[in-house]
């Protein structure tokens, strides 16, 4: 028979049997956010712990497993709760170079659970509840020089309502990754198992009855490697498990491990009811350290133009890339990447490159290999950025030439020896005012606001796959209106959007549904891919509108769309709001734009699709913004006042 006794501590109940041996006594706490938007209850059934939540009174976790297992003490089982912490109350504010929103101000609940094994060794499980979402992670406070790994996470998720989800699969290792470039699947049935082995990535996408969820991980530092789902259908539960051993070459431990003190990463869980919270978090920087670079005045966000993807040898050609300087000249964009293999180049050095785009007010980026030893990619330059007294002598020069950014490619694994490299390759980049854009790569997992030189990151199925992806034709309509809601929520994309001319795989996407990308997808350098005939070849409105278009916003606004058929979203930058809309669906819509929240008269300069999708439509100073799109496209609007 249980024995219990009731202890009120503020909003917490703790229930414990203090005599009863651990195996049969019960415990439960619940605690709130400031609103009491969420409810948490954390309890140990029969040794284990477990965690339920409710957001806005609805179930939304139930019987989610807590708990890990060190190198020297199994925090799995045999659990008994020690010590419960009062409430602590927090309110941040701080300011991002990038994003959706670059003052962003945040309250919550943070609430200490310390927890014992069986042989009295403890640990402790921190959770910080905001109103539209929560993150927990494991603490370890004990001192020891000594290293201990984590053999594995035994935490779990495990909904309360069946419903469905927008998911990733993981890829398996290859030459080329993994590197977060799959297609977003919807998943019907929760749990299913992914197409590959490896389980499925974040961030994950789940509506529960009509809530929804978005799932990732953040906050890492050196000392933590990244994290995965694996479904486990018979227990109706999504497991988190640490990379593929054979990912980076089969190099380095996949298990992390790290001297005590140590801290693992968050995992974090943004709520909404209608995707607007979901689209609007900022959860994965909330949990991430704070900026550690002292002067950031010389970080400046802008738009690129790219020669690769519609001519892969260009980067080796001085003549081409000129062309490409003289477009981002010509159309007033901050800046021009050189990618892969420009040590090659004929015709010129990059330094003569730098005076040419010096003298057209054009910055210029570089392609990198990030190996060293974990990928056997050739392209070049490579064996510059792994090494830290190479790399910073490599930035010192790039400084020295008056080159303002990088381009790092091909990491291939979400390991910690590789993780590690980021904060590394970020902080010696700012050392020298460098931009960093990571490809090939993880996730982002916070580091833009530890590190605001982090403009961009790639880890998704972009553009370039009309180079050499034949499924991609078909398939990226659907995935562009899921992005917004999963991938771009957590950090900038670089997408490499809006092409007006074919690739080798031609594109259905509307000329209207490709410029409408460029609000769409945020980043912090916004690569515009397509070629320079493409962008030579559209009406002045629209070259006027790629313009002027921000990159960095103050505010977002989701104003309709379902994840996988369509998307309308609105941004402002200052006093300015641009709205966005693309249809993933192969039949035409009508669509009457929520413009009401705008104070004062407003009108609105539109372009939408024209009569066919390779034209456009334009609707300047109209007075509301009503707009047929065709299958497959989209439009943008500019208010005006």
């Amino acid at each position: 028979m249980h024995k219990t006794f009731l202890l009120k501590l503020s909003v917490i109940t703790l229930l414990i049997s203090l005599n009863s041996c651990k195996q049969e006594q019960a415990q439960e706490i619940t605690f709130s956010s400031l609103n009491n938007t969420i409810k948490s209850k954390i309890y140990t059934q029969e040794g284990f712990l477990f965690y339920d939540l409710y957001f806005e009174s609805d179930p939304v976790i139930k019987n989610a497993k807590l708990g890990i297992v060190r190198s020297d003490a199994d925090f799995s089982k045999e659990l008994s709760i020690k010590y419960v912490s009062k409430d602590s109350s927090f309110t941040q504010s701080y300011k991002l170079k990038t994003g959706k929103q670059l003052d962003v101000t945040a309250s919550g609940i943070q609430k200490r659970i310390t927890v014992q094994n069986e042989s009295g060794k403890t640990f402790d499980v921190e959770f910080q509840l905001y109103d539209y979402g929560y993150a927990y992670r494991y603490v370890f406070p004990e001192q020891s020089e000594q290293e201990v790994s984590i053999k594995k996470d035994v935490s779990t998720l495990k909904f309360a309502a069946e419903g469905k989800a927008w998911l990733m699969p993981q890829a398996k290792p290859t030459k080329w990754g993994p590197a977060y470039e799959q297609y977003f699947e919807e998943i019907t049935n929760l749990y299913e198992k992914s197409p590959t082995e490896e389980g499925w990535c974040f961030p994950a996408l789940f509506k529960l009855n009509d809530t929804y969820a978005l799932v990732s991980d953040a906050g890492l530092d050196t000392s933590y490697a990244g994290l995965h789902f694996k479904a486990n259908s018979r227990e109706k539960e999504y497991e988190m498990v640490f990379p593929n051993q054979a990912e980076a070459e089969g190099k380095y431990d996949t298990n992390p491990s790290h001297t005590l003190p140590w801290k693992t990463s968050w995992v974090t869980v943004a709520l909404s009811k209608d995707l607007n919270e979901i689209v609007n978090s900022n959860l994965v920087t909330h949990v991430s350290e704070e900026n550690q670079l002292q002067n950031t005045s010389w970080i400046a966000p802008g738009r690129a133009s790219w020669s690769w993807l519609a001519d892969h040898d260009s980067p080796q050609d001085f003549n081409k890339l000129k062309e490409y300087v003289d477009l981002a000249s010509e159309m007033g964009w901050e800046y021009s990447l050189v990618d892969a293999n420009w040590n090659k180049m004929k015709g010129g050095d990059i330094e003569n490159l730098v005076k040419y785009a010096n003298s057209k007010n054009v910055g210029l980026l570089l392609w990198y290999n990030s190996g060293g030893p974990h990928n056997t990619v050739g392209e070049e330059p490579r064996d510059k950025m792994h090494l830290k007294d190479i790399r910073r002598a490599t930035f010192k020069k790039l400084h020295d030439w008056g080159i303002k950014g990088v381009k790092v490619d091909f990491f291939q694994s979400d390991k910690q020896k590789i993780l590690e490299l980021y904060p590394e390759i970020l902080k010696d980049a700012a050392d020298f005012e460098i931009l960093v854009n990571f490809h090939g790569a993880s996730i982002p997992r916070g580091w833009a606001r530890t590190y605001p030189n982090l403009v961009t990151i790639e880890s998704v199925l972009g553009a370039e796959c009309y180079s050499f992806k034949k499924t991609y034709t078909q398939r990226a309509p659907v995935n562009n209106t899921i992005l917004p809601f999963t991938r771009n929520v957590i950090g900038s994309m670089d997408y490499t959007p809006v092409l007006f001319l074919d690739n080798k795989m031609p594109h259905i996407t509307s000329y209207a549904h490709e410029l409408a990308l460029s609000v769409l997808f945020e980043s912090g350098i916004q690569h515009f891919g397509g070629s320079k005939e493409g962008y030579e070849s559209i009406p002045a409105y629209a070259k006027d509108f790629l313009r002027n278009v921000p990159t960095t916003w103050d505010e977002v606004k989701y104003l309709a769309g379902t994840p996988g058929k369509d998307v309308i979203l609105a941004r402002r930058k200052g006093d300015c709001w641009y709205f966005c809309g693309i249809n993933g669906e192969d039949k035409a819509k009508t669509w009457t734009v929520d413009t009401l929240f705008i104070e004062g008269e407003a009108y609105f300069d539109i372009i939408s699709d024209g009569k066919s999708s390779r034209s456009f439509n334009y609707s300047p100073k109209a007075k509301s913004i009503e707009v047929t799109v065709l299958p497959y496209g989209g439009f943008v609007a500019r208010c005006n006042k």
